[in-house]
This record gives C-alpha cells, sequence and structure tokens, in this order.
C-alpha cells in the first residue's frame, strides 16, 4: 500500500508540474509574439511530463490489479482510504483542466501556424516578382529594360 500511495503522490505532483508547464504554453501562445525556441522548449518539458504521468498511472493500475482495488477507491478497506480518494478526486479535476486548456493551446497554435503561413504565402509571391533580370537589368514582367544614358 506504500508504494500505491508514492505512486498517487508522484502522479499528483506531475499533473501539477505539467499544469504549470501547460500554463506557461497559454501565455506564450497568447502573447502575440510566440518565442519558437521557447515554445519548443515548453514543448519537451510537456512531452516529458506527459510520459511520465502515462508510466505512473500504468503503475498506478498494475497495483489496482495486485490489490484487488479500484478508481475512484471509495471502498477501499484501509486507514488510507480518504486519503488515496483525495489524491484520485485531484487526479480526476487535473486531467480535466489540462485536457480542457491544452484543446484552447491547440486551437491558439493552429491560429499561429495559420498566420505564419499566410506571411510566407506573402513574402513568397513577392520573391517571384523579379526586379533584375539574369542579365543584371532592370525587367517588369519578364522584359529587360534598358537605360541609354548620352
Amino acid at each position: 500500500m506504500k508504494t500505491f500511495i508514492k505512486t498517487m503522490n508522484m502522479l499528483v505532483e506531475t499533473l501539477q508540474a505539467l499544469d504549470l508547464i501547460i500554463n506557461h504554453e497559454q501565455i506564450l501562445l497568447c502573447s502575440g509574439r510566440v518565442n519558437g525556441v521557447a515554445l519548443q522548449h515548453i514543448t519537451e518539458q510537456k512531452s516529458s511530463l506527459l510520459t511520465t504521468v502515462d508510466y505512473l498511472d500504468k503503475q498506478r493500475r498494475e497495483h489496482d490489479v495486485r490489490l484487488k482495488q479500484a478508481a475512484p477507491y471509495l471502498d477501499l478497506q484501509s486507514i488510507h482510504r480518504s486519503e488515496i480518494a483525495d489524491m484520485w478526486k485531484i487526479v480526476v479535476q487535473l486531467s480535466e483542466k489540462l485536457s480542457h486548456v491544452n484543446r484552447h493551446n491547440g486551437m491558439l497554435l493552429e491560429k499561429q501556424i495559420d498566420y505564419n503561413t499566410q506571411a510566407m504565402t506573402i513574402l513568397n509571391a513577392s520573391q517571384t516578382q523579379k526586379l533584375y533580370g539574369p542579365n543584371g537589368q532592370t525587367s517588369v514582367s519578364g522584359q529587360s529594360i534598358r537605360k541609354i544614358s548620352v
């Protein structure tokens, strides 16, 4: 039972850390000018924490099988019943909140990608208009214009 409680505590702590990272991600995405390096760093941290959450949840489910128990842990025959049930309630609440905020961040990220795609389209369109031809002379719509000076 002690290792189960330890796993549950670690799960709660990891979800709380993930909450901080996802909130930071949201602030960054709402800032107007997204710092790509900072966003990449946040993405790596988020990915690492999600991997940890997955591992801890797998451990929790293995404990459930071994101890013949199940979430929401209200009917445990243990002195730690209320502690475990309270931790599970926190896990559920944080998971729901993180899912909502992460979905919102995904929409913000899609908007940022659309904005960048539009900007790239405009920049690429301006590059197709050549100011100088291959001979170094000014050109307009593919026609060279030669200046003659007397």
